[in-house]
């Protein structure tokens, strides 16, 4: 029963890809390896890599990667660094038409870009919708409240890697847009009426319309579906409403089955069996251990074997017609295309915006002093560019290179000089709603009731913060291009 391996897809062990990646295929026949971003520090490495781990395991293999753009990018070398699906999303308010134009080419680049590199599967587009609390697990990813703005712009995406030759994923199903906890720290709960969650599935249903060849579900508790399983588990949320209600023939995804929310909820072979068991294609084994692997084998063979794993060849059927596909399953190798970065420009020039300027202090004035977080604690798991580990450089996207720059801190408080009332102080203010020392400057230089620009550059939410007459402004994100437009902002250029 060696082929319950083919319902894996299995995150490659860190660092370049060799051995350990072979063995780990060899071991548990995955159908595919989920790349990270270790595998991508020298990307142009990537493809002769690839090519030799599929000539020395014998068969096709599909590789994939959840780089979506904006929040979550794997790597920078030789890659078009977007301004996001939040961006996208703020330029469709004004303007849908260009905002979906804008979507496809963005899709076809990263598709084009991830081709080059041997890659076949792109694990997004993020199409949840998001909700009015503050979401610690969605942040700049969603396109937005409208569930009609984003179902469009996540078939634009889609539409766009289909020109490029590359597979899409649309999650997370049920939605993870109203919820108030990460996933990958804990399990979400969301109290949401049936009729609502058909809202957050507006999206979705528009990308099964469209062909989208799989879709992810997210790990939360959803009494409205199923009052005693988690999504993960659940084969109602599955089967009947992905399934049935939205008519999904495609492949049926899990997140990563090592993430925070499922902690508590068993071992990892446990777990595996039961998320198949619910009516997952695929589950999503980020990392683990040669020997737990060992183990899931053999308890998904034993299901097998006891016809414990309902609608199993059904499963491998939709598997091996993704596998069989040269488009996905080889290796796409090609001239790697240039950065689009003009577009990428265009798109965050779009999307930056004064929220409120109630008391005129935009454009600024100097003096001006220039907060900066310090994002080394979190650059493990977000990838930033060198710009945020460089106050000189950072103060230069900005065009006010005269600045005084304070490092603020995440978690800790960060004692503010003394400053002249004729300072302006321009904050850029990283997941207030997440960070205590974020949330305590933001006070401090309120209090001080002196010239104050905010500058969300974290999450959207923090806007719930920022009283009402400080200045405003939504980066949209905290990519260097959308800091350029922020830059023209503070400086009053259109």
């Amino acid at each position: 029963m060696a082929e319950v391996g083919r319902r894996l897809l299995v995150g490659a062990p860190p660092g370049p890809i060799g051995e350990a990646a072979f063995h780990l295929l060899q071991t548990t026949g995955a159908m595919g390896l989920l790349l990270f971003r270790s595998q991508l520090a020298q990307p142009e490495q990537l493809p002769q890599q690839l090519q030799e781990l599929r000539e020395k395991l014998g068969r096709p293999l599909v590789v994939a990667i959840d780089h979506e753009g904006g929040q979550v990018v794997r790597y920078l070398d030789n890659s078009t660094v977007w301004p996001g699906n939040y961006a996208l999303g703020r330029v469709a308010e004004q303007d849908l038409a260009q905002a979906e134009q804008w979507a496809e080419h963005m899709g076809e680049q990263i598709g084009r870009e991830l081709r080059a590199l041997g890659i076949g599967w792109n694990l997004a587009p993020v199409v949840d919708v998001m909700g009015a609390q503050p979401n610690p697990g969605l942040g700049w990813r969603s396109f937005g409240s409208d569930p009609e703005r984003v179902a469009r712009l996540g078939v634009a995406l889609w539409r766009g890697w289909q020109r490029a030759g590359i597979w899409g994923c649309a999650k997370h199903f049920p939605g993870l847009g109203a919820a108030t906890v990460d996933p990958h720290d804990g399990l979400p709960r969301v109290d949401i009426s049936l009729q609502e969650w058909q809202r957050h599935w507006q999206p979705f249903q528009a990308l099964i319309q469209a062909g989208i060849p799989a879709v992810m579900t997210t790990h939360l508790k959803a009494p409205a579906l199923d009052a005693e399983t988690i999504t993960t588990f659940s084969a109602p949320t599955i089967q009947t409403y992905l399934r049935h209600t939205l008519g999904f023939r495609g492949l049926c995804v899990s997140d990563d089955l090592g993430m925070g929310a499922l902690r508590w909820q068993g071992t990892l072979p446990e777990m595996v069996l039961q998320t198949l068991q619910a009516g997952h294609d695929i589950a999503i084994i980020g990392q683990a251990s040669p020997a737990l692997m060992v183990e899931v084998i053999e308890v998904l063979t034993a299901a097998a074997q006891q016809g414990s794993l309902p609608d199993h060849d059904v499963a491998l059927s939709r598997i091996e017609s993704l596998v069989a596909q040269a488009d996905v399953a080889q290796v796409l190798t090609g001239r790697i295309p240039e950065p689009a970065t003009a577009l990428a420009a265009a798109i965050s020039q779009a999307a930056v915006r004064v929220v409120r300027d109630p008391r005129g202090w935009l454009p600024i004035s100097r003096p001006v002093r220039l907060y900066v977080p310090d994002v080394k604690p979190v650059a493990d798991w977000v990838l930033f560019e060198p710009c945020w580990f460089d106050a000189c450089q950072m103060a230069a996207l900005l065009q006010v290179p005269d600045a005084q720059v304070i490092t603020t801190a995440l978690t800790e408080p960060t004692p503010l000089p003394a400053s002249s009332p004729e300072t302006t102080h321009v904050l850029l203010l990283y997941h207030a709603q997440r960070y205590l020392g974020q949330r305590q400057v933001l006070g401090d230089l309120v209090a001080l009731a002196q010239p104050l620009v905010v500058v969300l550059v974290g999450s959207p939410w923090d806007s719930q913060l920022v009283p009402p007459e400080v200045a405003l402004i939504d980066a949209g994100g905290f990519r260097r291009l959308q800091l350029q437009a922020v830059g023209r902002l503070l400086r009053g250029e259109p």
